[in-house]
């Protein structure tokens, strides 16, 4: 079974461990996004993770993460010089992953192992939307902000104006700093 492009995955909630591990893919970026959108509907952020090559350069097995596995390397902690505090603690050391290899003679991605199981709570569904992994500026919105920044009108205005049609700021998809740091991206 193999999956022609990222939105062809059906109903990923319903799959089972034996399914994921039947999944084939057409590149490494199609089974980022096969689990990208997994994590999503789970309540977990994606990180891509280490590759291997072989001899001839070419990507031959590619591992994606939850964002909290693993841990904070400790000269982060050691740091004398450090101006600001500590972000907090938020990887788990926990080995949250799908692994991927490329079948050499099909020239087909397939799931080597999947490991599913969390050792923190997830986001809940409805708070999803405003993890790292899933927060984007659509193309339309870019426009307006850009169209708006045009003509004049102050950010904190825009930004009114955008929650205003959204129905509230944690139901745009961005948060304020996005949006600041999409239109100091375009003043530049």
């Amino acid at each position: 079974m193999l999956d022609e492009e990222a939105g062809d995955y059906g109903d990923v909630l319903q799959l089972s461990k034996e399914e994921l591990m039947s999944k084939a893919f057409q590149s490494d970026e199609a089974a980022y996004e096969f689990y990208r959108r997994f994590g999503k509907c789970f309540g977990f952020g994606i990180q891509k993770g280490d590759s291997r090559k072989d001899e001839s350069e070419m990507v031959i097995r590619r591992r994606f993460f939850c964002n909290r596995a693993g841990l904070r390397q400790r000269y982060h902690y050691d740091r004398l010089d450090r101006q600001r505090g500590h972000r907090p603690k938020m990887r788990t050391n926990f080995d949250t992953k799908l692994s991927v290899y490329l079948d050499v003679v099909s020239r087909i991605w397939r799931v080597r192992k999947i490991v599913l199981d969390h050792n923190h709570d997830l986001t809940p569904i409805y708070m999803v939307h405003m993890m790292t992994n899933f927060r984007e500026i659509s193309c339309s919105v870019k426009t307006q902000i850009s169209g708006m920044q045009a003509h004049g009108v102050p950010t904190s205005k825009i930004l009114e104006y955008m929650a205003g049609q959204a129905g509230g700021y944690s139901l745009m998809g961005f948060t304020k700093k996005d949006a600041y740091n999409y239109i100091q991206w375009c003043t530049r």
